[in-house]
């Protein structure tokens, strides 16, 4: 189930990352992202040594691909895949092969991990009764195995974000950190808003450094509600709902 309604919709990635640049405090959470092509790849890799590659438009963890560079070698990842090349000359050739459509390369992050597989959020975000922000729900996704990305649909598993804390950090600290975790929400939503006017509900996909620095991964306009249907939490799920309703009828 998704929130479909176009005059709500930003569907590609860089202009809602742009979006988000505009406001200095946001733009410290937001992993470097640039278009992809030869040079970007090449100076991204020198720089951070592991890359996403994203479609501009896409959705579902599909097409997403790792880079990582270690010493003179590049390791391509995808799906449950991976591919060692010699030179950035033969990665860059195969990459082109896979990736069609317009590609972004974005800052890869050592995120905390939960049984040896790496996690994010999905917060959703909508607008309330009141036309103010309201986080309405979190839910944690952790990636399958042998797999770099933590979507639902390609067999991330969806837990409580306060398990996922609770196994990387002080039972104290849990509270004070999700808290954190919306109020950056909030503002995204704030920024957002500022640029398009027209976005009500948000997926807002957070990962968090082994440092336990937040970062924006991707703000989605049109996000699924599956995950929080998988997490099971029905109160979380019934507020969800009942603000998407809301929003449907606004003008």
């Amino acid at each position: 189930m998704r929130i479909s309604s176009k005059r709500h919709l930003v569907g590609s990635k860089l202009k809602k990352t742009k979006a988000l640049q505009k406001n200095k405090r946001l733009a410290s959470h937001i992993p470097r992202t640039k278009r992809l092509n030869k040079k970007t790849l090449i100076k991204m890799l020198r720089r951070h040594k592991m890359v996403y590659l994203k479609p501009v438009n896409g959705s579902k963890g599909r097409g997403i691909m790792r880079v990582e560079k270690k010493k003179r070698r590049y390791k391509l990842r995808k799906g449950t895949s991976s591919i060692v090349f010699k030179n950035a000359k033969a990665l860059y050739k195969s990459v082109r092969r896979m990736a069609r459509k317009p590609y972004l390369v974005q800052r890869g992050i050592r995120t905390l991990l939960f049984q040896g597989r790496s996690f994010d959020f999905r917060i959703m975000l909508q607008k309330n009764e009141s036309s103010k922000w309201e986080v309405s729900g979190i839910v944690g996704r952790v990636a399958p195995p042998k797999k770099i990305v933590t979507n639902r649909s390609q067999g991330g598993k969806c837990l409580s974000a306060k398990r996922l804390l609770m196994a990387n950090m002080n039972r104290s600290k849990v509270k004070p950190y999700l808290n954190s975790l919306y109020r950056l929400s909030r503002n995204i939503g704030e920024q957002l808003h500022s640029v398009y006017p027209g976005v009500l509900n948000l997926g807002i996909d957070i990962a968090v450094s082994r440092q336990l620095k937040p970062w924006i991964l991707e703000v989605n306009t049109n996000p699924a509600v599956t995950p929080f249907i998988n997490l099971g939490n029905r109160q979380m799920l019934k507020r969800i709902r009942q603000l998407i309703r809301l929003n449907y009828g606004r003008k």
